[in-house]
């Protein structure tokens, strides 16, 4: 079985730009999916570019010029300005309900108010304004958010179901996103971002001694394809538990100290289970239809 850890070799700009390719095949799958053009990324990532030049630095000064910022990133000086100045110029997307659904089902399932005497989540009224009423559960994670829009993503996702007219009953702790909807699309940003955020610091040299956990295992050889299945439900189980395991440690230590005397840090793990597709290792060329003589007329006339 293999096992790995990520390091930076000194001379790493080829291998680097490849990786930066195989990172970005999927994702433009999905944007081409989607329906975002390139020229919509190439705006996002020049301003991805100024952004990170700007608030994380550049090597050369604290506060760097528009000058050193265009230098630095290859952006010319008036599209450096653009995203300066234009408070709009870089996409912000509104915040989705997805944490305040995940706090909910963490604090049903770990909460004591919430729990029966055996430790399981007791069922809550949609009606009842009291400790074990939904509306009041929803209220102490926010109170400004609508448990009506809370319960109908909980319901989507099977998370809950109806065990009376009024009363809900939970039967999973995991809250499992269903399709591409804006808080599946908000939870893909936020893992990507993560597991490229401990690449990077892992990178520094800096941390040598405080390396962010990053860990795979994997068949050296490939998996045949009848184990699968069963690797994967193994998988599962094991990550299932540990994941609740976690869980119930954060439950027992977050509140531990009072918020307003201490300094908060977003933190987490992610698991996920991969498979690789299949190399393709056939030419471009070969995968598109041949040129008809229009276009071939078309493109000499082009050249001329």
């Amino acid at each position: 079985m293999g096992s790995v850890e990520s390091s930076l070799s000194i001379d790493a700009r080829p291998h680097f730009l490849q990786a930066l390719r195989r990172v970005l095949r999927p994702i433009i799958r999905l944007m081409i999916r989607s329906g975002i053009r390139y020229d919509e990324f190439i705006d996002v990532a020049r301003g991805a570019y100024v952004e990170s030049a700007i608030r994380d630095g550049i090597g050369t000064t604290a506060n760097p010029t528009r000058e050193q910022i265009a230098w630095a990133t290859g952006i010319d000086r008036q599209r450096v300005d653009h995203y300066i100045d234009d408070d709009g110029a870089l996409p912000a997307a509104r915040v989705t309900m997805n944490r305040v659904v995940i706090e909910v089902l963490h604090k049903w399932h770990t909460d004591p108010k919430y729990l029966d005497t055996q430790g399981t989540p007791v069922e809550l009224d949609l009606t009842e304004t009291g400790t074990h009423g939904f509306g009041s559960l929803v209220a102490e994670i926010n109170p400004e958010v609508d448990p009506a829009s809370v319960l109908e993503r909980l319901l989507q996702a099977k998370t809950v179901v109806y065990s009376s007219e009024n009363q809900l009953r939970t039967v999973t702790r995991f809250f499992i996103r269903q399709g591409d909807d804006e808080g599946s699309i908000e939870h893909f940003g936020e893992a990507i971002a993560h597991l490229i955020e401990t690449h990077v610091y892992n990178f520094d040299p800096k941390s040598t001694n405080s390396k962010r956990l990053d860990r795979a295992v994997f068949p050296d050889h490939g998996l045949p394809m009848r184990l699968l299945k069963p690797f994967q439900a193994c998988v599962r189980e094991r990550a299932e538990q540990f994941l609740l395991d976690v869980d119930d440690w954060l439950a027992r230590n977050s509140d531990r100290m009072p918020r307003k005397t201490s300094k908060e840090v977003r933190a987490g793990v992610n698991v996920f289970f991969y498979v690789d597709p299949e190399p393709d290792s056939r030419s471009l060329s070969s995968l598109v239809r041949p040129r008809q003589k229009g276009e071939l007329a078309e493109r000499a006339q082009g050249e001329s």
